[in-house]
């Protein structure tokens, strides 16, 4: 009997001795993060996604060092790869489940701001993040390989986005999309706060943008259990009060689609003569006099007073 519970214990028994990240026992890069061990989950409202009431996505993630709380970007564990060789390792991993998995876990991530495709964002997001993760350094593999912790990195974040329903917390708070209706920032705050967990909310002016949840992992961070995190500090940029949660913009699309009668053109009618052209008189133009040019007009006249001078000119006879 006491062999039996120890076994039933076993399993807890090895959760507790798990280190906590940013705990002063959590010196092992291999077994638990660090020295950059405080994680800043980051989800997204999309008025224009999904239903009339939007939708959150994953916006990524902040690795942040446990002492300054400042990016932990200095040392990187893993090494750099394009959205190409990020799509393959991912794809490739039975955690996905195939194509349908692969396709699902993209659709969990807020569409980009700039432009960018799920692969660019997917490698923004390994890039500046999952490479800089202490537990995802080959070294700590006994069979290390190419690409891994890609896999394991994006997996995570979607489990970490399926734990935080936001939207659902909203909702069971009364707090859904719409036009006419603000909300203060005690009521955001209160309706996703969930046990220890109190997550940070932003907004852009004063239009609700994104929610942030501070985290520790104990344990490596693709195999251990997620925490709250009481010591990160950051106060949110929403006014106090009015707070907007906008529905939709997006003019939905018509259910049926309206038919229209095929406009046909007539065909051209016969060119027919109504008359004989031969009984047709036409009256013939007249001919304008001819005009003589200014230049010879005057000429003619001054010949024709030269020659009435001469005329009239009287001549005297010169007798010797």
């Amino acid at each position: 009997m006491y062999a039996l519970t120890s076994l039933l214990l076993l399993p807890i028994l090895l959760a507790n001795a798990q280190e906590l990240s940013c705990s002063p026992e959590a010196t092992d890069p291999c077994k638990v993060p660090y020295p950059g061990g405080l994680f800043v989950f980051r989800q997204r409202f999309e008025p224009d996604v999904g239903s009339d009431f939007g939708s959150w996505g994953i916006d990524g993630l902040d690795v942040l060092s446990c002492d300054t709380q400042s990016p932990q970007n200095t040392t990187a564990y893993a090494p750099t790869y394009t959205h190409e060789q990020i799509g393959s390792f991912c794809h490739k991993s039975p955690l996905f489940g195939g194509d349908s998995g692969f396709n699902q876990a993209e659709k969990d991530w807020a569409q980009s701001e700039v432009g960018e495709g799920f692969e660019e964002v997917w490698e923004r997001a390994w890039n500046t993040a999952g490479r800089f993760i202490s537990t995802f350094n080959p070294k700590c593999s006994t069979r290390p390989k190419a690409g891994q912790g890609v896999p394991e990195f994006f997996i995570t974040l979607r489990k970490l986005h399926q734990t935080f329903t936001t939207a659902q917390l909203l909702a069971e708070a009364d707090i859904t999309p719409s036009d006419d209706t603000t909300y203060s920032l005690t009521e955001l705050t209160n309706a996703l706060a969930t046990g220890e967990y109190k997550p940070i909310v932003t907004c852009d002016n004063s239009t609700l943008f994104s929610v942030l949840w501070p985290l520790l992992v104990r344990g490596r961070f693709d195999a251990g259990t997620f925490e709250a995190s009481t010591t990160y500090q950051l106060p949110s940029n929403c006014p106090s009060e009015g707070i907007l949660y906008p529905p939709s913009t997006t003019i939905p699309k018509p259910t049926q689609a309206a038919e229209w009668d095929i406009l046909r053109r007539p065909p051209p009618r016969p060119i027919t003569l109504t008359h004989d052209e031969s009984r047709l008189y036409y009256k013939s133009q007249e001919q304008e006099p001819k005009m003589k040019l200014g230049l010879f007009k005057d000429y003619e006249e001054e010949k024709d007073e030269t020659k009435e001078e001469r005329a009239t000119k009287q001549f005297h006879r010169d007798e010797l």
